[in-house]
């Protein structure tokens, strides 16, 4: 089933079920001292909860089933006060203790699993019917054990954060008869929440997205980014907001960890002020520049999304604690300004004697610029020095932009650009001189098939005939680094260093072989050591279909094949690539944890014959807003001989092409 098909599935299930459960009468939260049967509050928000409400004549099996198909809740609807229906006043304490203002904080597994079956099943041979022994009446404080099993693929903590978890699990529960009035309730709350797959894409992902967070950077000056997962009401924004700032202060890795915490909720005034109250630590509150700026990133870009759009926006953050006083002022929330993308690409030698030039353009829409590699004969503006530089056809370039000055009112960078020659060699000129510095000598050029610089130290990563190496300046010996089980293509850190995608190309031919490449995975780049290495534990496959999603076989094709891939931002990658059973390039788009949503699941057209593909997010056409533009090389439509760089911006009608290769845009350098 298509991507596309899949989405309408979802949306008219939706759809259907909102529409039935609009006739369900309201309840409020159930008493913490009583036992009782009442109709269920089923539409919570934009989240339909597909739960039975208990009845008296519920078995056993069914009131597990409808407890844990009530546990897909919402943000509204933080204490899960649908699911505690099915608690005992106890259970429900257990599950969300008196007082709390969180709701119940747990571990969210994503599971497809069977119905609750007895534990241990009635026994035949022991001279008792089956069917007897399920409708035979229970006596009044009769407990019986329920189990569900099934086959987790993956979790989302507490905080939000989603990653891949596959194993199997089993959640026991012990269920109590309190008479025929009442009938059974669940006296054991579990350990974690337990979801199928479908009910995760409906609550989470169909009709909303993952909310970008912005992490504290420690002694690391480059803006981490991540996204977690929250079913967002926008009638209960304080809610997502102290959600979102708890996640900010957690991180998804022990290494990320702010060690603050917030002394009490997140609130958000009438008048959008939205107030962030930390608790200061033993020894006192240390510099927390780092922890503000990240805060008000997320805040600010998630006070701009649909999700959270409300009759309160937010207009200020003000982030304080005991003791700051008047140190701790507002904020002002302005609108997020994205800068249109500039792109960089070799320009070929010309005719009149014109050599190769590295040309860039800065793309909006509607443009009309000149074209910056003009067919004509006129001579290119070159952003560096070529006199001299022959450069291999089709090859990799890698810009970097780095600062040479702190000054805001005065800022001066420098830009660097890596170019493979015909010769081996891999060169890098500036934009500041003439030189010409050879950081790398390939055996063959036509195999080094990427070129990448680093976003926090400046080396330089080459993928050279299937391996991947880190040269740190001229002169240096290549360090190689580990690619465990992989041969690679190409290689791409995210845009705050700590991550990269790793392409190995077309997968071999026992793709379940432990040691059979794959087409892309996510890894985390550990920099704990001089050399940076890969670290194996938190690697991941990217859009391995079905096995991975949870979806049936069929619904969601593995990519067999990525040609390339790029970080269009801090969350996002676009992967060229063929799925199973296909012989089209597409455009397919991941976020950094290896999920998709509705916003980004449908894939895109590729130019054909594209071997390299590129993308930014820039500004929309009317200026506020954003859209990603998507850029690539492939032939000449007319002269298979020329190679032509094809830009386009997605979801609008913009696009263009330019003579030359190897569009990238610049790696910027922190300051």
């Amino acid at each position: 089933m298509s991507a596309p098909n899949r989405m309408a599935r979802w949306a008219a299930g939706l759809l259907a079920l909102a529409a039935a459960a609009g006739t369900a009468a309201c309840a409020g939260p159930p008493s913490k001292g009583e036992v009782r049967s009442a109709p269920l509050n089923q539409s919570r928000n934009n989240v339909v909860i597909l739960a039975r409400e208990p009845t008296p004549g519920m078995t056993p099996e069914q009131l597990v089933n409808s407890f844990l198909q009530a546990l897909t809740g919402d943000q509204q609807d933080p204490t899960f006060s649908v699911a505690q229906e099915f608690l005992t006043p106890e259970a429900r304490n257990q599950m969300v203790p008196p007082g709390s203002t969180r709701g119940w904080v747990t571990t969210t597994k994503i599971v497809n699993y069977q119905g609750a079956v007895p534990d241990p099943p009635p026994d035949p041979d022991h001279g008792v019917h089956p069917a007897a022994a399920a409708t035979a009446t229970p006596a009044v404080g009769a407990e019986q054990t329920v189990s569900v099993t099934g086959t987790q693929y993956a979790q989302i903590d507490p905080f939000g954060f989603f990653k891949y978890q596959t194993g199997s699990v089993t959640q026991t529960f012990t269920v109590k008869y309190f008479g025929a009035t009442t009938g059974w309730r669940i006296e054991s709350a579990p350990d974690s929440r337990m979801i199928s797959a479908d009910a995760f894409k409906r609550a989470y992902q169909t009709y909303q997205s993952a909310l970008p967070v912005y992490l504290p950077t420690h002694d690391q000056t480059a803006e981490q980014m991540d996204q977690v997962y929250l079913t967002q009401a926008s009638g209960k924004v304080d809610y997502t907001y102290d959600a979102l700032a708890r996640a900010v202060l957690q991180g998804r890795y022990p290494g990320q960890n702010s060690l603050l915490s917030l002394a009490s909720p997140v609130t958000l005034d009438p008048d959008g002020v939205a107030t962030v109250t930390l608790a200061v630590p033993h020894g006192g509150m240390p510099d927390i520049t780092d922890v503000q700026r990240a805060l008000y990133l997320t805040f600010q870009n998630a006070s701009e999304t649909q999700q959270l759009l409300s009759a309160t926006p937010l207009t200020q953050l003000r982030v304080t604690y005991a003791g700051c006083g008047s140190t701790c002022k507002p904020e002002t929330v302005v609108q997020a300004q994205t800068p249109s993308p500039t792109v960089y690409w070799l320009c070929p030698e010309g005719q009149n004697g014109a050599v190769a030039s590295i040309v860039y353009r800065t793309l909006s829409p509607a443009s009309n610029a000149t074209a910056a590699c003009p067919t004509n004969g006129a001579k290119p503006q070159s952003v560096v020095a070529m006199a001299g530089v022959n450069p291999q056809k089709n090859s990799p370039i890698a810009v970097k932009v780095a600062p040479d000055s702190s000054d805001i009112k005065d800022p001066k960078a420098t830009t660097d650009v890596a170019v493979v020659e015909t010769n081996g060699d891999v060169v890098v000129l500036d934009d500041k001189t003439t030189d010409q510095r050879v950081w790398y000598d390939a055996v063959d050029p036509a195999k080094v098939t990427d070129l990448e610089w680093d976003p926090l130290d400046g080396s330089l990563w080459v993928v050279d005939d299937d391996n991947l190496y880190r040269v740190q300046a001229p002169g240096d010996s290549p360090q190689p680094v580990l690619v465990p089980g992989q041969h690679v293509v190409r290689f791409k850190p995210s845009p705050d260093g700590l991550r990269a995608v790793v392409v190995s190309g077309q997968n071999a031919p026992n793709p379940a072989a432990a040691s059979s490449p794959q087409p892309a995975m996510m890894v985390t780049i550990d920099r704990s050591a001089d050399l940076p290495s890969l670290d194996n534990a938190t690697e991941f496959q990217l859009l391995q279909g079905s096995s991975q999603t949870g979806d049936l076989p069929g619904d969601s094709d593995a990519l067999q094949t990525v040609f390339d891939a790029s970080w269009a931002d801090g969350r996002t990658v676009v992967l060229l690539g063929v799925q199973t059973n296909s012989s089209t390039q597409k455009l397919y788009k991941v976020y950094l944890d290896g999920s998709q949503d509705s916003t980004i699941l449908d894939p895109e057209d590729a130019q054909p014959v594209t071997q390299r593909v590129g993308a930014a997010i820039g500004n929309n056409n009317n200026g506020r807003g954003s859209a990603m533009w998507t850029f690539s090389d492939a032939p000449g439509p007319t002269d298979p001989n020329s190679w032509y760089s094809y830009f386009k911006r997605s979801g609008g009608s913009d696009s263009f092409q330019e003579l030359g290769w190897s569009p990238v845009t610049a790696t910027q350098l922190p300051s």
